[in-house]
């Protein structure tokens, strides 16, 4: 987004940097969903490492060239002081939030999970995708009015620019299954520890008022199919898309009832991690759960298929889902399932140029993006906050020789 905005030059600072300095000063048991502390040994423990941060940065970028710093989520543990250390400086910390939550259920457990777990912002602005992260981060004070924008999702803008440039254009049959958890959207958090094996272990940290539902049926069974959908149709193209973590890769076979993946059919292609975008633009059909991949399915003019059956139909738990409503398909049993995705991926959708109301509706109050022109709107509000900071400084030097 930024290379493409011309004359500002970007430089990365590595998140693992960060860690490994806030490993030296912090507690082990703040995280990113816990970091509101009554401690004063923790405050203390804060303060310290903030006061650090700001003689680092004073050394790092002696000459005040770097106009401000982004991160991707307000609420990364390693960076609230950072933020609160550079603010200090003078230097504008800006979130450009990309996580967005939206159904209903969902909504109200991060807005205790905001308020009572993460705590406010100290940095400059946050930009998020929609109205409903931006309502969500103010009712639960993370944020006041004029610290927080709404500039949509950034990263579909590539997939309606792919889309205006393709139209017309017949997919090959290839299905993207989009791979879940059967504790996808459920109202529990989870943090990532090091195991004594030097592996991930993941501990549950529940809100203690949530009950935790799962979908294990529902996610077996979609797996399942999928699987079956590759032996049983040699002419279809499978792709089944994690997200690359390592209870991804321990997880997936026991899922589809294999050992290895030398056991899955030829047309079956496991990618763990990595951009989905090239793997969407392959599509004849997008099939999954609760994914955004989901939304830049439809984005990108392709059909989209979810599991609706199982666990889903509990109330209980459809509230933590987000409803496609008539912009997806649904399917009402594992059957359905694999005879919709045979019929939906042969059918070889031709890419669209304009997009179903149902579709763009989804787009606008879920992502803020259904013009493709989010970037746009985040990169001016990037220099908005660098062209107010330097104009102050101006005026502050100014004062200074005065």
């Amino acid at each position: 987004m930024l290379k493409e905005a011309g004359s500002i030059e970007v430089l990365k600072l590595p998140r693992t940097m960060l860690k490994g300095i806030a490993a030296a000063f912090l507690p082990d048991d703040l995280g990113d969903n816990n970091y509101v502390s009554r401690l004063p040994a923790t405050d203390d423990a804060k303060l310290r490492y903030r006061g650090f941060l700001m003689r680092f940065w004073h050394n790092f970028d002696r000459e005040g060239r770097i106009d401000a710093v982004i991160t991707g989520n307000f609420g990364y543990y390693a960076e609230r002081e950072f933020a609160a250390a550079l603010e200090a400086l003078g230097v504008p910390f800006i979130a450009l939030h990309k996580e967005n939550f939206w159904s209903k259920g969902s909504q109200e457990f991060w807005e205790r999970v905001y308020r009572e777990r993460r705590g406010p912002f100290l940095g400059r602005r946050i930009l998020v995708y929609s109205p409903i992260e931006r309502d969500l981060q103010l009712r639960a004070g993370v944020v006041d009015g004029p610290r927080i924008e709404v500039v949509g999702m950034p990263r579909l803008d590539e997939v309606h620019k792919w889309r205006l440039a393709n139209v017309g254009r017949i997919p090959k049959p290839q299905v993207l299954f989009v791979s879940f958890h059967p504790d996808v959207s459920m109202p529990v958090l989870r943090r990532t520890t090091t195991a004594p094996d030097g592996g991930e272990r993941w501990t549950v940290l529940a809100d203690e008022r949530s009950e935790i539902h799962n979908l294990e049926t529902l996610c077996r069974s979609a797996h399942r199919a999928v699987l079956e959908l590759a032996v049983t149709c040699p002419d279809l193209c499978v792709v089944v898309k994690t997200k690359g973590r390592a209870r991804d890769r321990a997880t997936l076979l026991d899922r589809m009832e294999v050992s290895r993946e030398s056991e899955l059919p030829g047309n079956l292609r496991v990618v763990h991690g990595g951009s989905p975008l090239p793997l969407l633009f392959e599509a004849s059909l997008v099939c999954g759960l609760h994914s955004t991949l989901l939304v830049e399915g439809l984005a990108a003019g392709r059909p989209v298929l979810v599991p609706w059956y199982g666990e889903v139909l509990d109330p209980a738990i459809s509230r933590y889902i987000f409803d496609l409503g008539d912009a997806a398909v649904r399917a009402s049993s594992p059957s359905e399932l694999l005879q919709q995705m045979k019929v939906l991926a042969r059918a070889r959708k031709p890419v669209p140029k304009a997009l179903p109301t149902e579709t763009v509706k989804i787009l606008r109050e879920w992502l803020g993006n259904e013009d493709g022109r989010a970037g746009e709107r985040a990169v001016d509000a990037i220099r908005r906050v660098i062209r107010v900071t330097t104009n102050s400084r101006g005026r502050s030097s100014e004062l200074a020789k005065d």
